[in-house]
């Protein structure tokens, strides 16, 4: 049963628990996979290809494309 709602049971009780992963915040936690995709995109137009990494952060991949756009739009 929900709390917010007595009688009505919810399908996933932990959907209102509230996220407290510090990752999510910081960015430090792994690109995601649009993040990924749209890297290596960029990469390949930039013809740079060492700007794409696996194991990039989410902030170092957001970085990055900031950074690769700057370029291909100047």
């Amino acid at each position: 049963m929900s709390d917010l709602h007595p009688g009505i049971a919810t399908a996933n009780p932990d959907a209102f628990r509230i996220n407290d992963h510090e990752d999510y915040d910081s960015g430090e936690g792994p690109m995601t996979a649009s993040q990924a995709a749209e890297l290596l995109c960029l990469a390949q137009r930039a013809e740079e290809p060492d700007a794409y990494d696996d194991d990039l952060s989410s902030l170092e991949a957001a970085n990055r494309i900031k950074l690769l756009k700057r370029k291909l739009d100047g």
